[in-house]
C-alpha cells in the first residue's frame, strides 16, 4: 500500500482538505460506494505520516472486515476507487478557484440551454468584474477572451453593438495573450539554442516578420486598453533578448514604478526575473554597474514571494545569485539570515549544500577561515558554477590559513574546471582565468617562489581589470607591502 500513487495525494492535503474529501465521499453526486468510503476512513486515521507497517492492504482489510479471508482484488478495486475519486475532488477544488474557466463555462452551459434572462444578468455581472479589474495577467486574459465570445455568440442572432463590441474584445484579449505566451517563448528559445533540437516553421515566421519597433512605436503615446500591459510585454522582451538595451530597461522601470496597479503580482514576478538576467549580466559586463538595484530585488523577492509563501521552494541558482551578491555588498549577516529563515525552502536534493554553502562564506566573511574551509569542503553541487564558486572560497581560506601547498593543488584544479567545462559562460571562463594568473603571481610573491617588485604585481592588477575577487586580491597585495 506504501507504494499506491493513492498515499502521495493524501498526504499532499491539509487537515480542512481531509473533511472536506470525507464530505465529499459521502456525497451521492460522485457515486463512492459505501466501502470504500468506509475503506477511506479506516486509511486516513494513519494520516499524515502512513507508516508502511500501519497500512499494508491486509491490516488494511482486517480492520474493515475483521476475520474475513483477505481479498486482493477488493483491496485493489477501493483502492483504485478511491484514486480516481481522489482526483475527481482535486479537479473540483480547482475548478471552484478557476475564474476564467467557471465564468465561462457557466456561460455557455446557460446559452446552450436558451435561457436568455438568466444569460444576460449573469454575463453583465462577470463582464463587470472583469471592466473593474486594475490588473491583467493571462488568466484574466482568458477569462476575457471566454466570457466575450459566449456574449458575442449569444447575440450573433441581434447583430447588435454588444456584438460587434464583445467580438473585438474577445479576439483583443486573444491577440494580447498570444504576445504574452510569444515573446517569453522566443526568449526561451534564444536562452537554450544549444539544448532545442527542433523547430517550428509557424513561430519562425512569426518571429521574423514580427516588427517589435513599429509595434512599440504605435504603443508610447497611449495608456488605454492594453497598451500599458503591451508595453510591459515589448520592454521586458527586449531587455531578455538584448542584454545591452538599457533605455528599455529604464523605461519598464518607469513603467513599474508609476503604473504598478496595472500588472498583478504573478506578472510582475515574472518581470522582475527577466530584470534580475538583464542586470545579472550587466553588472557581469560593467563591474557591478546595477549591483544595489541586484540587491534589492533579491530581498524583494525574499521578502513579497517567499516569505510569505513558505511551501514554496528556492531555485538553486537564487540561492547562489544571493548569497554572492550579499558577499559583494559585504551584507555578511544577510547570509546567516537567508539560511536561518528560508532553510526549509531550500531545494531538498541540495538542502544541506546550501547551508554549508552559506556557513561557508559567512565564516570566511568573519575571518572564521579554519571553520569555512571545513563549510567549504562539505559543499558537492554537482553544477559547475557552484564548483568553480567553491574552489575559490576554498583558495582564499588556504591563503588566509597559510596552506600553500594546497593552494598550489586547488589552483590546478580550477584550472582544470574552467579547461573542460562545457557548461560555464565565455563570460566567467573570461573572468576565472583572469583571477588565476593574478591568484598565481600573488601565490608566487607571497611564498618566494618568486621574487619580483610588487609595483609590478599591482600593475597586472591594475590591467587585468574585471576579475573574481578582485578586492580581497587587492587587499592581500597590500599586505605585501
Amino acid at each position: 500500500m506504501q507504494r499506491s500513487k493513492l498515499i502521495p495525494i493524501l498526504k499532499s492535503l491539509t487537515k480542512a482538505e481531509i473533511k472536506e474529501f470525507d464530505k465529499f465521499l459521502d456525497s451521492p453526486f460522485f457515486g463512492c460506494s459505501k466501502f470504500v468510503l468506509n475503506f477511506y476512513r479506516t486509511l486516513i486515521k494513519f494520516y499524515p505520516e502512513f507508516n508502511g507497517k500501519d497500512i499494508l492492504k491486509e491490516k488494511l482489510f482486517s480492520l474493515l472486515y475483521g476475520s474475513r479471508e483477505y481479498n486482493d482484488a477488493l483491496t485493489r478495486r477501493m483502492t483504485s476507487d478511491l484514486i480516481r475519486l481522489s482526483e475527481e475532488f482535486l479537479l473540483q477544488k480547482n475548478f471552484r478557484n478557476n475564474s476564467p474557466l467557471r465564468s465561462s463555462c457557466m456561460l455557455n452551459e446557460l446559452r446552450k440551454r436558451n435561457l436568455e434572462d438568466h444569460f444576460r444578468i449573469r454575463s453583465e455581472a462577470v463582464l463587470k468584474k472583469i471592466s473593474s479589474s486594475e490588473s491583467t495577467d493571462p488568466y484574466s486574459l482568458l477569462e476575457t477572451y471566454f466570457v466575450n465570445l459566449e456574449v458575442k455568440e449569444f447575440r450573433t442572432l441581434l447583430r447588435d453593438s454588444k456584438m460587434h463590441e464583445s467580438y473585438r474584445t474577445c479576439v483583443e484579449a486573444f491577440t494580447v495573450l498570444f504576445l504574452r505566451i510569444i515573446f517569453p517563448y522566443i526568449r526561451h528559445i534564444s536562452t537554450f539554442s544549444e539544448e532545442i533540437r527542433y523547430s517550428s516553421g509557424l513561430i519562425d515566421s512569426f518571429i521574423s516578420n514580427f516588427d517589435n519597433d513599429s509595434f512599440l512605436n504605435q504603443l508610447e503615446n497611449t495608456e488605454t486598453g492594453f497598451s500599458l500591459y503591451l508595453k510591459m510585454l515589448i520592454y521586458a522582451h527586449k531587455i531578455g533578448t538584448d542584454n545591452n538595451d538599457r533605455e528599455s530597461y529604464f523605461k519598464l522601470k518607469e513603467l513599474i514604478e508609476n503604473k504598478r496597479k496595472v500588472f498583478s503580482e504573478n506578472e510582475l514576478k515574472n518581470i522582475y526575473i527577466t530584470i534580475i538576467i538583464f542586470l545579472t549580466y550587466q553588472n557581469e559586463q560593467f563591474d557591478n554597474i546595477f549591483l544595489d538595484e541586484s540587491f534589492a530585488l533579491y530581498n524583494l523577492f525574499l521578502s513579497e514571494y517567499y516569505l510569505n509563501n513558505p511551501k514554496s521552494k528556492i531555485q538553486l541558482s537564487f540561492c547562489r545569485n544571493y548569497i554572492n551578491l550579499c558577499n559583494q555588498k559585504e551584507e555578511t549577516g544577510k547570509i546567516r539570515e537567508f539560511n536561518k529563515k528560508f532553510t526549509e525552502q531550500f531545494p531538498a536534493e541540495y538542502k544541506e549544500d546550501i547551508q554549508n554553502f552559506c556557513e561557508a562564506n559567512y565564516l570566511f566573511q568573519k575571518k572564521k577561515f579554519e571553520r569555512s574551509l571545513n563549510h567549504a569542503s562539505k559543499v558537492n553541487v554537482d553544477r559547475d558554477i557552484f564548483k568553480k564558486d567553491i574552489k575559490i572560497l576554498k583558495l582564499k581560506n588556504y591563503y588566509e590559513l597559510g596552506y600553500f601547498e594546497s593552494s598550489y593543488s586547488e589552483l590546478d584544479n580550477l584550472k582544470h574546471l574552467y579547461s573542460a567545462s562545457n557548461n560555464l559562460k565565455p563570460e566567467t571562463i573570461r573572468k576565472g582565468k583572469k583571477f588565476i594568473r593574478i591568484f598565481s603571481s600573488l601565490l608566487d610573491l607571497k611564498t618566494g617562489k618568486v621574487k619580483t617588485d610588487i609595483g609590478i604585481l599591482e600593475k597586472q592588477l591594475t590591467k587585468e581589470k574585471s576579475f573574481y575577487e578582485m578586492k580581497w586580491i587587492s587587499e592581500k597585495i597590500k599586505e605585501l607591502k
